[in-house]
């Protein structure tokens, strides 16, 4: 079998994946019942068959032992205070003086990571820290999904300081905090050279930092399909071990195969802690030492199996990773580039501008492989992407040699970001320009597509392992699309006379948006940067020009010119008069000083402060108020500050998007 590592690694994700499904009981009957279906296969001579199930078999009991052992006894701890003494193995700085940090340390015994998020205590990876803190579990939200991102990285708690945190600088040598220091000095110069957005850009491509881009710049990279350049991985370590290989090779070490190679390895790794060690430059690193390491062997590279590889190496002793998404974004483009493009190269029949045609095609199979991930991770796709991946490719290119030079030759050199500007600029103006287009991004917010996709990946598989024949395969890929795209339409045109209702908090303030087609109504409680960005998302995601009514009730945030800048036919300031409106078809809206009401098909709702509450059928209160009267309908609250003791839902930091119907029925989207 010519692919057999390939279908080993690939088989194990696929059975972690399906592991996750189950709690840790249930995932043992789970891999009992791939042990049976591996066994008829065996005994039926079926060699592939019995491969994939017994590797599945493998990897569902992994998991299942990994989270009796390892996670369940680790979140026994949530909600008691320890003592922690560890050290800081990553931290980040933010502009207000805190700082969050991951400390690897050891509770009761048991040795784990947690994060701490805290005042800057100006500490490096490395150095000693101790405190005193509450153990609690990672919870995500519309913010930050804190818990899906840490527990890909086998952390599973969050500690809150209740004493002084002390900190004791290493003395110790540690390459990795000299790396990893050296990688933020590099962020930094980048900064000194180019102060603007260009710099900020820049620090994205090259170092995967996308804390200072506007949201603005930020959303149009998502809407024009090229979030993968500012996510580093394959693409970046490849390109840095070719400009690696050139420099080597001008040495006197160029004929010696070992010695060429062992440089080679040492400064990939050594380039793998300069981007914070990330699952994709895991992913990338291990696929091209086994590259190079096949050439000094004498034999051929093979894309199947160095990933098969990559992914075993990676999800072997943290099983919880196969979740991660720039892993599995990761491995989806690789074998796109790596496997389909060459497949499909070979039948390029004319040899005329064949090196284009060829990144096309590699860069239309990197899409098709990685769209479905994207629509289920991100709730959309970009139909511009590949157009953009090329456009792109050109500036790409320089600007990241450029900053990789930079970096090799110690954070110096003014002609070198001279050229990376110029060349980020050029991005920034492709980037906003086709990233505005009105129909450039699709998005896909239905709870059912991660489910249909599921599907559609088992049933195309299923169909090349059954026919062996990639045409076919080619078929089913086609034919799920068509499936998919019917669903979505069916399910749109099913709701087409049904009206949203989508609320959301920031933490403190609410807002409320209610769209029945023919027209939309906004209710923001403040004027918060978040409301307004949740704001300007829907409007772009939904191709809207403007609102019907803007409603905003305070205007503590000094934030009201972004909000008076969003395109309505009416904008209600804070404080106006009371006045009631009749908008669309079935809305009524009624603007108060303090509160505001909606009436949607027979739906009453109200947005109203916690120390005066509207006691409506739906209520959603914002601000904070130890003691709410109780209320007879449901109600939201917008602020975590309220007691439990009140059977409310609490949207602190979370979204709730429902669907009322014609005759007054509301029920979750």
């Amino acid at each position: 079998m010519k692919h057999k590592l390939g279908l080993i690694g690939f088989s194990y994700l696929a059975g972690l994946i399906c592991a996750t499904i189950f709690n840790s009981v249930f995932v043992f009957v789970f891999a009992g019942i791939l042990l049976i279906v591996a066994l008829i296969f065996t005994f039926a001579r079926k060699a592939i068959p019995s491969i994939i199930c017994f590797t599945a078999f493998a990897a569902a009991s992994v998991y299942g032992i990994y989270t009796i052992l390892v996670y369940e006894p680790i979140l026994s701890y949530e909600g008691k205070t320890a003592e922690i003494n560890g050290i800081v193995s990553e931290v980040e700085h933010y502009s207000n003086d805190t700082a969050s940090y991951v400390i690897e340390t050891n509770i009761n015994g048991v040795n784990t990571s947690i994060t701490l998020f805290s005042t800057d205590t100006h500490c490096s990876v490395g150095d000693h820290i101790k405190f005193s803190g509450k153990l609690s579990s990672l919870k995500d939200n519309t913010e930050f999904s804190e818990e899906s991102y840490y527990k890909t990285k086998g952390i599973f708690l969050k500690a809150t300081s209740d004493s002084s945190i002390e900190i004791t600088h290493s003395e110790d040598f540690n390459i990795r905090s000299i790396i990893v220091n050296y990688s933020d000095y590099v962020g930094e110069r980048i900064k000194i050279f180019l102060s603007g957005e260009e710099g900020n850009l820049l620090n994205a491509l090259f170092l995967g930092d996308k804390s200072n881009l506007s949201y603005e710049l930020s959303n149009n990279i998502k809407r024009a399909g090229i979030s993968h350049f500012t996510a580093v991985s394959g693409l970046h370590l490849t390109i840095i071990s070719h400009i690696l290989m050139i420099i080597i090779s001008l040495t006197p070490f160029r004929n010696r195969r070992i010695i060429k190679f062992s440089i080679l390895t040492a400064l990939i790794f050594i380039f793998m802690i300069f981007f914070k060690m990330s699952v994709s430059v895991i992913r990338a690193g291990i696929m091209l030492i086994v590259f190079y390491g096949a050439d000094l062997f004498m034999r051929k590279g093979n894309t199947l199996n160095s990933l098969g590889l990559a992914i075993l190496a990676i999800t072997l002793f943290r099983p919880y990773s196969c979740l991660d998404i720039g892993l599995l974004l990761s491995v989806a483009g690789a074998f796109g580039v790596g496997t389909l493009a060459p497949f499909f190269c070979k039948k390029l029949i004319s040899k005329r501008f064949k090196s284009v045609k060829a990144a096309i095609i590699g860069s239309l199979c990197a899409t098709i492989c990685t769209m479905p991930l994207s629509c289920i991770f991100f709730g959309g796709f970009s139909i511009i992407g590949i157009f953009m991946n090329m456009l792109l490719y050109p500036l790409f290119f320089p600007a990241l040699i450029c900053v990789t030079l930079f970096a090799l030759t110690g954070a110096f050199g003014s002609g070198l970001m001279f050229v990376a500007g110029i060349c980020s600029k050029a991005m920034i103006s492709l980037i906003n320009f086709f990233g505005s287009f009105k129909y450039g991004y699709i998005s896909l917010d239905y709870d059912f597509i991660g489910i249909l996709f599921s599907a559609e990946i088992i049933f195309t598989t299923a169909i090349y392992l059954i026919f062996k024949s990639p045409e076919r395969a080619a078929m089913a890929i086609g034919l799920s699309v068509c499936v998919l795209v019917g669903a979505v339409t069916a399910v749109n045109i099913s709701e087409s006379d049904k009206t949203k209702l989508l609320m959301f908090s920031d933490g403190d303030d609410a807002c409320v948006i209610v769209d029945d087609k023919t027209c939309v109504c906004i209710f923001a409680s403040d004027d918060s940067n978040d409301i307004f960005e949740y704001i300007n998302e829907y409007m772009q995601n939904n191709f809207l020009d403007k609102v019907q009514v803007l409603r905003l009730i305070n205007s503590t945030h000094n934030n009201m010119e972004a909000f008076e800048n969003i395109p309505c036919d009416l904008f209600s300031p804070p404080d106006s008069e009371t006045k009631q409106y009749s908008v669309g078809k079935n809305i009524t809206v009624s603007c108060g000083e303090k509160y505001s009401t909606i009436i949607a098909n027979n739906i009453s709702l109200s947005i109203s402060p916690s120390a005066d509450p509207k006691d409506d059928m739906i209520s959603v209160i914002y601000g904070y108020k130890k003691n709410i009267p109780k209320m007879s309908g449901q109600v939201y609250c917008s602020s975590r500050r309220i007691s439990e003791d009140y059977n409310f839902t609490n949207l602190y930091y979370e979204s709730a998007n429902y669907i009322i119907n014609e005759n007054g029925f509301m029920y979750k989207s």
